[in-house]
């Protein structure tokens, strides 16, 4: 039984090795991703890169204690330090889904929008060519300073 559970704990420690670097690397990507503005950007213990350092620093921190109690002999701390590797591995995952999912909606955000905040999609027909019973009201589409309120009104537009 304890090779089992050697086992397990190698395969855990390496995954866990992995993704921490992983998820430190993806920190500094969001980090470091360039925005609009830099000047209201803040650095500080929430910023992704501190926060995915912090996230590591707690995941070492309960591998430990559960990598401990997987190895005693009794029952009921083998099943506590097993549920509490695989929770901390699942926080882990959950760090990693969401690192991505923001790279990838930033990158998304700026592929979106071209330099003056306005939607980079299909050009519109020209007037003459729209007959005139399908002519909608001409809508300012001036740029807003908000990206997100851009995606909302063309979103309101195209409706």
């Amino acid at each position: 039984m304890n090779e089992i559970i050697l086992l397990f704990l190698a395969i855990v420690g390496v995954f866990s090795i992995a993704c921490s670097a992983a998820l430190i690397a993806l920190g500094k990507m969001v980090e470091e991703f360039p925005l609009g503005d830099e000047t209201k950007r803040s650095r500080s213990i929430t910023s992704p890169v501190e926060s995915t350092k912090l996230a590591v620093v707690l995941f070492w921190a309960l591998f430990i204690p559960g990598a401990w109690a997987v190895l005693q002999e009794g029952i009921i701390t083998i099943i506590v330090g097993i549920t509490l590797i695989f929770a901390i591995c699942l926080f882990m995952f959950t760090g990693l889904v969401f690192s991505f999912a923001v790279l990838s909606a930033m990158k998304g955000r700026k592929n979106a929008f071209n330099p003056a905040g306005l939607r980079v999609d299909t050009p519109a027909p020209a007037l003459d060519t729209v007959l005139p019973a399908a002519r909608v009201p001409v809508v300012s589409s001036k740029p807003r300073k908000n990206p997100i309120s851009n995606v909302l009104v063309h979103a309101l537009l195209k409706k």
